[in-house]
């Protein structure tokens, strides 16, 4: 396989790149975009202040999110103006994924909120959908690449996240949202996503 060779998209292929691109660039250009109206996680202010350095690791990790997103959707665009795409493009789109789904795979949270992570995170689907499709269309390392990737995040989760993080429960995970001042109607909304009412019992 060559990976400049070129060829027309399939209407599957299409349609894919059209949700990559609406979701992953629209995306991306509003985050990039976004200073001047965005909210601020409130844990970037101790002391009643807005703290310099959180305020900084806050705005890579959200400016890289963008950087990202815009990438991945800027190929996909390329592709559908162009008319064709070139194996390389659809390769990288796959590594995106990839890199994207070894991300969540490390950082599930537990129980029933990492399913619910997985089923509302738009990778889980395009991933699946790459792989079940048009695998035949990048070149086998590359496939190897994007399978270690997620074997990887999978690794990490079982052996290092879940070990730091112990106990790996639902109540530390929400005790510990509820400490980084996240906001009470969010934690709600998850507790009746998966059933906890302990706080709730306590209420009454």
């Amino acid at each position: 396989m060559n990976s400049t060779e070129l060829f027309e998209p399939s209407l599957a292929l299409k349609i894919v790149l059209w949700v990559e691109a609406i979701v992953y660039l629209g995306l991306g250009i509003f985050e990039i975009f976004d200073d001047f109206f965005r909210k601020l996680p409130s844990w970037t202010n101790l002391n009643g202040k807005l703290n310099h350095y959180l305020f900084m690791e806050d705005k890579m990790q959200h400016k890289f999110h963008a950087i990202v997103c815009f990438f991945l959707g800027f190929i996909a665009l390329n592709g559908i103006l162009e008319g064709v795409v070139s194996r390389f493009e659809i390769e990288l789109l796959f590594i995106g994924l990839a890199l994207i789904m070894m991300l969540l795979w490390m950082i599930l949270p537990p129980g029933k909120m990492a399913v619910a992570m997985l089923l509302t995170k738009p990778e889980t689907y395009l991933s699946v959908i790459m792989f079940l499709l048009f695998t035949d269309l990048i070149r086998t390392e590359i496939l190897i690449i994007c399978i270690l990737f997620n074997i990887w995040g999978i690794g990490v989760f079982l052996l290092n996240t879940k070990k730091l993080l112990n106990p790996y429960t639902y109540e530390r995970f929400r005790n510990d949202v509820v400490e980084a001042g996240i906001s009470e109607d969010r934690v709600k909304v998850w507790d009746k996503m998966i059933g906890y009412k302990k706080d709730y019992v306590k209420n009454e």
